[in-house]
């Protein structure tokens, strides 16, 4: 009885795992950016950008401010174009050169109602205006109400999608100014269809003992504090972000509510760290793909989070973006480096199949038994596991190849989630290997199912439901071998392809592969 309420459990525990998938990805799901074409026109002839539908937000006193006409100006370098409004001194919007649309038709351009960055001295906006401008650099210069000069400059990285922001203050008088606000935000970028792209703003923050930690967050209806001490600030979607580091000292955050599809954050300064009558303050902006290795490469490895896991997902990245240098296809690189990896597994497999062969010998000794002791199956069963040990045999055999490959596949999945490589790779009939491979769109959307029909999660059950089948053979009855009564029916495949149903393909593509090559190995074993 106790086992049939655990296998109920385990079925009823994947039903609720896929429809709450599902629910999130309805509750998250995208929405439709805000439209603004952008075209690489000399600078003179660029036109600045302008909200289609000005945010409309509950609290005007968090102080997030809305795109308006103003006069704008260019900086380009590589891999970034950024506009300016010269009168705000705000970053409006950037270009990321390097990276097409999903429509792969245009560069990826990152734009909302919003600034995407935006400072000034207090609560108070100032007007700017332009002292130079260069083709990677901008000048602006402004005084606040207590007379104090501020020159702030942008600086376009030559190798790296990193914006150099400079601010300069000459105090008048010795009066000294107030604080330094920032208000950053963050439009998503990709609308991946119906795949789940949840925004999130992700802070670093050290304490007086140098200790770091992290803190995240999805959004909020109201402003919620950061703890204190920020020293880095990450604002993104699944593939891109923009993180802001100050070259020194702390930053007070708050998240703050903001229109759907963006994420707004406020940043404040304390302008006793700009001493002296002539001060400067320096940051850098990193707006590029949310991937760690082109974040380290920019100095900005801080804003992802590596645990155990992430660091054997990162050994497995290297690995397949070696594999794929060479077949010139993440497709094939996936089913590559899966059967490697299952063929390394393959002594624990073959051990697997060595202690199943056992028990199958077994399996008239255990008949006798149960049939002796038909009234007491708990003698019955005690019995019988008094046999597998003095065999040396475990019932829980089948299961430790998948055991052991589970730690890896979830390594897999968090390094994969931001493996910005993986974007828009196509394999057969996959067209983007990093969401579900979507093979037809339904009529109606089904509980679970979606309003896509996946072929490759059924594959996927299919060949495990096989291999279960193949590698119990006649094992030992259901009523005494608790790893047979879970591993040989339709159960576990029905779970895990349930699970992976809305998996990215590139996931889904790696364990089909196992299962396949697993099969494989208990055919050439037999």
């Amino acid at each position: 009885m106790m086992e049939k309420r655990v296998l109920l459990a385990a079925l009823l525990s994947a039903i609720f795992l896929a429809w709450y998938s599902q629910l999130v990805t309805k509750r998250y799901s995208p929405s439709q950016p805000p439209q603004a074409q952008f075209d690489l026109q000399p600078a003179d002839e660029r036109r600045p950008l302008t909200a289609q539908e000005p945010p409309t937000m509950q609290a005007t006193a968090v102080s997030t401010y809305p795109i308006e006409d103003e006069d704008i100006t260019m900086i380009d370098s590589q891999s970034l174009a950024v506009e300016i409004g010269l009168s705000s001194g705000a970053v409006r919007r950037v270009i990321l050169k390097e990276f097409l649309d999903e429509a792969k038709e245009a560069p990826l351009e990152i734009a909302s109602g919003l600034h995407l960055f935006h400072l000034q001295i207090g609560d108070q906006p100032m007007t700017w205006s332009l002292v130079s401008s260069g083709f990677r650099r901008t000048t602006l210069e402004a005084t606040d109400p207590k007379g104090n000069n501020y020159h702030l400059s942008y600086a376009l990285d030559e190798y790296n999608p990193i914006i150099h922001i400079e601010l300069n203050r000459t105090m008048s008088s010795g009066i000294s100014g107030g604080e330094l606000v920032i208000t950053s935000s963050w439009a998503r970028a990709d609308e991946l269809g119906d795949r789940f792209n949840m925004l999130e703003l992700v802070a670093l923050t050290e304490d007086t003992n140098g200790k770091q930690k992290y803190w995240k967050s999805r959004g909020t209806k109201k402003v919620k504090n950061v703890p204190r001490g920020t020293v880095l600030l990450s604002l993104g979607e699944r593939y891109f972000c923009q993180s802001l580091r100050l070259d020194g000292g702390t930053m007070e955050v708050s998240v703050l509510p903001s229109p759907k599809g963006t994420i707004t954050a406020k940043s404040r300064i304390n302008m006793q760290e700009l001493a002296g009558g002539s001060s400067r303050l320096s940051m850098s902006i990193y707006v590029g793909p949310r991937d760690y290795f082109r974040l380290k490469d920019a100095g900005f490895d801080g804003a992802f989070k590596i645990g155990i896991l992430g660091q054997i997902g990162l050994i497995l990245l290297s690995a397949l973006s070696a594999i794929a240098g060479f077949t010139k296809n993440y497709g094939v690189a996936i089913v590559l480096l899966s059967t490697g990896i299952t063929c390394l597994m393959s002594p624990f497999t073959m051990l697997s199949m060595r202690s199943m062969k056992k028990m199958q010998e077994l399996k008239p000794q255990i008949d006798k038994i149960m049939a002796n002791k038909k009234d007491d199956p708990q003698k019955a069963n005690q019995r019988v596991f008094a046999l597998y040990k003095e065999h040396k045999v475990s019932p829980i055999s089948g299961c430790l190849p998948m055991l052991l490959q589970m730690p890896i596949f979830i390594a897999m999945f968090y390094a994969i989630s931001h493996y910005v490589e993986l974007r828009g790779q196509s394999f057969l009939w996959i067209n983007d290997l990093s969401l579900p491979d979507r093979l037809a769109e339904l009529p109606f959307s089904i509980p679970i199912i979606g309003s896509y029909f996946n072929l490759l999660p059924i594959i996927m059950a299919g060949a495990m439901f096989f291999q279960t089948r193949m590698s119990q053979g006649k094992m030992a009855a259901d009523k005494t071998n608790p790893a047979a009564k879970m591993m040989s029916g339709p159960l576990m495949p029905i779970i895990f392809g349930a699970m992976f149903y809305q998996f990215p393909s590139g996931l889904v593509l790696y364990w089909l592969t196992n299962t396949l090559v697993t099969l494989i190995w208990h055919k050439v074993a037999k």
